[in-house]
């Protein structure tokens, strides 16, 4: 078996990582552990300063179950810098969980271990095992304050819907080795050529979307996002709908574009169709919600619908568009996040109604979820404009008006139920005077993640040629 170590160096350090934090929070005193986080977030920075060394290194290892590339590069400087931001939330939100305990940090670590294992996936198996790697650390962060009803039932149904779509993925894995003799995507792709289109292929394609469909929570898996949403510690939340998400799309790329892509053809309607219940469920079923963790958790399914266009839409521009919406989403959804556990911890509430006349109380919390909610939303001149502006282009470009049509109703959609709370924030008088206190370290945070936000939308340039440069790479 050929071994590259140097392709997995940034794999090896976040692992040393998390097994010290596990090691210090046993020598460590009872008391808080936030020292631990810190740790964690100054070794994912190293993590990234060693990712980048090892960026020219291109090819594969461990027999072709493993890939460098652009695509896995940039996949997982995103899941490092998600884990800094949760890290961060995490020793901010440390004191509204019960027993808390130094695995906390050394599982989002080992989540975003799985995630990188996940970005460099050239095969079925190292998908499947890395997947399921992934899916045990979240299914205990999700229930992780068990003395909370609604956190055990976030994580029993996160678990069963998680068991459901694992069996549903492994069988058409096995249609698929069944159709095509191999669980390499590269060599998939060669057996697919001039070969035609089965019922056995047929089959392991649907099942193997529609199992790949619950780590990106769009229909028919997508139960389960409401409730593991409000139910989850929020810090755990925004790792769901930041870094899951975007382990869930850097696997539909692999196997879509490089292992299926040549019978594009024939699975082009059926993710259409997908992408378009998945964007009208998410952002209707979003308007009625009371809950602000709940109503992301719809506004999530809504987002899944349009990273799902440039799966349908199957070109390079499509593909460098979910890479660019992905980027934008993390900060959009970070800067979010650290405004609710900022104001949960002051509140004790994730009720819209709690946050009525936020502008008065905390100027800066009130900016960064305006600036946050309509970035999501897709309000220009913010990121998340300019993201679903290349989706819909990239849909557009292969012919898929309808689909196109659908996405630009559904983001006037997202505006309404985005402003409703705007309107709350700013509009409404408050319920309560008392000023919500920010330390500067957050202020600080704050601004820096809305800044970002913006200059993805006003000056997109460098960051869009990068994504479409790296895109090259699945076709």
């Amino acid at each position: 078996m050929d071994v590259n170590i140097q392709m997995f160096l940034p794999e090896i350090v976040v692992a040393f990582l998390a097994f010290a934090i596990l090691a210090a929070d046993l020598l460590k005193p009872r008391g808080e552990r936030k020292s631990l986080a810190r740790l964690g977030i100054i070794g994912s920075l190293v993590a990234i300063n060693v990712l980048v060394l090892t960026a020219d290194i291109s090819g594969t290892t461990l027999s072709g179950l493993f890939i460098q590339d652009g695509v896995s590069v940039f996949f997982k400087i995103l899941f490092l810098l998600t884990g800094i931001f949760i890290l961060y939330m995490a020793q901010e939100y440390e004191e509204k969980i019960k027993n808390f305990k130094g695995e906390f940090y050394a599982l989002i670590l080992f989540a975003v271990l799985a995630m990188m294992f996940l970005a460099s996936s050239n095969d079925f198996i190292s998908l499947y095992v890395s997947l399921e790697f992934l899916a045990v650390t979240l299914y205990i962060l999700a229930c992780y304050t068990k003395e909370e009803s609604v956190s055990v039932e976030a994580g029993l149904k996160y678990l069963i819907t998680g068991a459901l779509a694992s069996g549903v993925l492994l069988y058409g894995i096995t249609y698929l080795y069944g159709a095509t003799g191999s669980t390499e995507f590269s060599q998939i792709k060669l057996a697919l050529n001039g070969k035609n289109f089965s019922g056995f292929l047929a089959i392991g394609l649907i099942l193997v979307v529609l199992g790949l469909s619950f780590k990106i929570a769009s229909i028919p898996f997508h139960v389960w996002a409401p409730d593991v949403y409000q139910g989850a510690p929020t810090p755990i939340t925004a790792l769901l709908a930041a870094g899951s998400k975007a382990a869930g799309f850097v696997m539909l790329m692999r196997v879509m574009f490089t292992a299926l892509g040549s019978i594009r053809p024939h699975w082009v309607l059926f993710i259409s169709v997908i992408s378009a219940l998945t964007l009208l469920f998410g952002n209707l079923a979003a308007m009625p919600q009371k809950n602000i963790k709940r109503m992301l958790a719809y506004a999530g399914i809504g987002s899944a619908g349009y990273l799902l266009m440039g799966i349908a839409a199957g070109n390079t521009l499509g593909s460098g568009a979910i890479m660019f919406y992905l980027l934008t989403y993390l900060f959009a959804i970070a800067g979010t996040f650290l405004a609710i556990v900022i104001f949960y911890n002051s509140e004790g509430s994730d009720s819209i109604d709690a946050y009525t006349g936020l502008s008065r109380r905390s100027p800066i919390l009130a900016a960064t979820l305006f600036i946050g909610l309509l970035s999501l939303a897709g309000v220009p001149p913010l990121g998340g404009f300019i993201a679903k502006l290349y989706l819909i282009a990239a849909v557009v470009k292969e012919g898929l008006i309808w689909l196109a049509v659908v996405g630009v109703l559904m983001a006037i959609a997202a505006m309404y139920y985005f402003l409703l709370v705007i309107k709350r924030i700013y509009l409404w008088q408050p319920k309560n005077d008392t000023p919500i206190k920010v330390s500067p370290i957050n202020k600080a945070l704050l601004y820096s993640i809305n800044i970002a936000t913006l200059v993805l939308g006003i000056y997109p340039g460098p960051f869009t040629d990068w994504v479409m440069a790296i895109a090259k790479v699945l076709f």
